[in-house]
């Protein structure tokens, strides 16, 4: 099962005819394209990597078994370029920095009738954006309609309520990477058309107008900075794909923002390969300012599984030439080790367990899993707890606790996780009130909440409850239905003002 399985059911006869040379319908191969891409990025944005194997997968099926297409280059991480690149500061004693000039603003959503700066002003630490996709009530499965299809950006309390700012048309994808509470800016990336590549920079919550950064090839969004910089992974186009023309490099367009962030080894490597041996994102490090000042730190290598911007934003965790650890204090712009990361290749970067500080995650001779938090300002490591199965997710909850993501399937599932808290020593599961066949996917953990999408992942044993998206108490355990991803017969839909389906809810926690 995967996000879009529903999706794949009612297209494998058009795929089938594209690989016996027969024409696809268009408006067939329109509605597909536009549902597969909108969703695609919004999931990509959202879960990261274990999200775009997934969507992926479903796509390559509707896009690229339906047209001629240029062989891909063969490294799926991108190579960091030797060509020439904007030299700015890269540390606070030198005083000026290269100034990018940012695109013009494009519009992507059309803002609401509320007074979004007061609310905005207003929010502070528990809140959140939400992104609500949806589907018009009634709509075909098998063809979806530009207008059939539409999100929402909203903010959520820390109890809940949402208020909508913008309204997203279903031609346009978009997705938020990060947002700092209280602030009317958002980093974010979208696409205005099916056939267009991915824009990427700031969105004006208040006008639904993205400025976008000029990118030269592949950008991931790794977060917004304390300083208020938004931070980027950035890699020039390959000379092979620069001497394609450009109808040919059309076809080869970069992987969606965000997808290869905290990247999953045992979710690419092939069957009985060695993950260890699958490379790091690679790229150079920009901080963008939001008048286009530019710092560019250099080369620089993401380590896997984690998301890489500490929850303070003050800090980025990197993959050390000698394989350990190195932090970069995004204030200074300065690089240090990691002394207390571990270097054993079992071991296991989880998430974050405090405001700069790693959860590492490392095998024990009993079968236990230790958890340790690594500080990133001093290097050092504190046992927490220890775990009886893997923990792939973490986040401080800021009174103490951690929330955690607990590894329960096996592969290929293993990559996704259930909800827990890491409270004085010991590891508590949510999941005691979820039937045997609900797991969780991504997860994201605020307002006193674990938010996940149930079901996204299938290991192809007994069977598996429907996918939906819910909302998770951390204390109580008590689960909320928000979101269902697949109509089904007998069971209670999400709508909202009788006309829009609830399909998916993606949560942006205000750092």
């Amino acid at each position: 099962m995967t996000d879009l399985g529903h999706l794949l059911s009612s297209v494998e006869q058009n795929v089938e005819q594209a690989h016996t040379g027969a024409a696809t319908p268009a408006e067939v191969l329109a509605g597909t394209r536009a549902t597969v891409r909108r969703r695609r990025l919004l999931r990509h944005v959202r879960d990261g990597a274990t999200g775009a194997l997934a969507v992926v997968a479903v796509a390559g099926l509707t896009t690229w078994g339906l047209q001629a297409r240029p062989t891909p280059p063969a490294d799926v991480v991108p190579t960091p370029s030797t060509g020439p690149t904007p030299t700015a500061t890269t540390g606070p004693d030198v005083p000026e920095s290269v100034a990018l000039t940012l695109g013009a603003p494009v519009q992507v959503a059309t803002p609401r009738d509320v007074p979004v700066a007061d609310l905005l002003a207003a929010a502070g630490p528990g809140w959140s954006l939400v992104t609500v996709t949806q589907e018009r009530v009634g709509a075909s499965q098998d063809v979806m309609q530009p207008g059939d299809l539409r999100s929402v950006i909203a903010l959520m309390s820390p109890t809940g309520e949402r208020t909508t700012l913008l309204d997203v048309a279903g031609t346009t994808s978009l997705g938020i990477v990060d947002w700092r509470a209280g602030a009317p800016v958002a980093q974010a990336s979208g696409s205005v058309d099916v056939d267009a590549g991915f824009v990427s920079g700031t969105l004006d919550l208040r006008t639904g107008q993205l400025t976008p950064v000029p990118f030269p090839w592949v950008h991931h969004a790794l977060g917004t900075a304390a300083t208020g910089e938004s931070v980027w992974l950035v890699a020039e186009m390959p000379a092979d794909l620069a001497a394609l023309d450009d109808e040919a490099r059309s076809h080869l367009r970069p992987a969606a923002p965000g997808s290869m962030v905290a990247l999953d080894p045992e979710s690419v490597v092939e069957p009985g390969g060695d993950p260890t041996t699958v490379p790091h994102l690679a790229g150079r490090l920009w901080l963008v300012a939001p008048d286009g000042a530019l710092r560019d730190l250099g080369d620089v290598s993401l380590p896997h599984r984690l998301p890489p911007m500490s929850p303070d934003g003050r800090w980025l965790a990197l993959q050390a030439p000698d394989g350990g650890l190195q932090g970069v204090d995004l204030r200074a712009g300065t690089t240090r080790p990691v002394a207390g990361a571990p270097t054993d290749p079992a071991c296991r970067l989880a998430g974050w367990a405090g405001a700069h500080a790693v959860l590492s995650t490392c095998p024990g001779a009993d079968g236990a899993w230790q958890l340790d938090a690594v500080d990133l300002a001093d290097g050092g490591a504190t046992r927490l707890a220890t775990s009886d199965v893997p923990v792939r997710d973490a986040w401080p909850l800021g009174d103490g606790r951690v929330g955690l993501g607990r590894v329960v399937l096996p592969a290929p599932c293993d990559v996704v996780s259930d909800p827990a808290v890491l409270q004085d020593g010991a590891v508590r599961s949510l999941t005691d009130a979820w039937s045997p066949y609900d797991h969780g996917t991504w997860l994201t953990f605020t307002g006193g909440a674990a938010w996940t999408s149930l079901n996204g992942c299938y290991p192809g044993t007994g069977r598996a409850d429907p996918q939906r998206d819910v909302r998770v108490d951390l204390t109580t355990g008590e689960t909320s239905t928000l979101a269902w991803l697949e109509p089904r017969r007998g069971v209670e839909q999400v709508v909202e003002d009788d006309v829009w389906r609830v399909t998916g809810l993606s949560v942006v926690p205000g750092r």
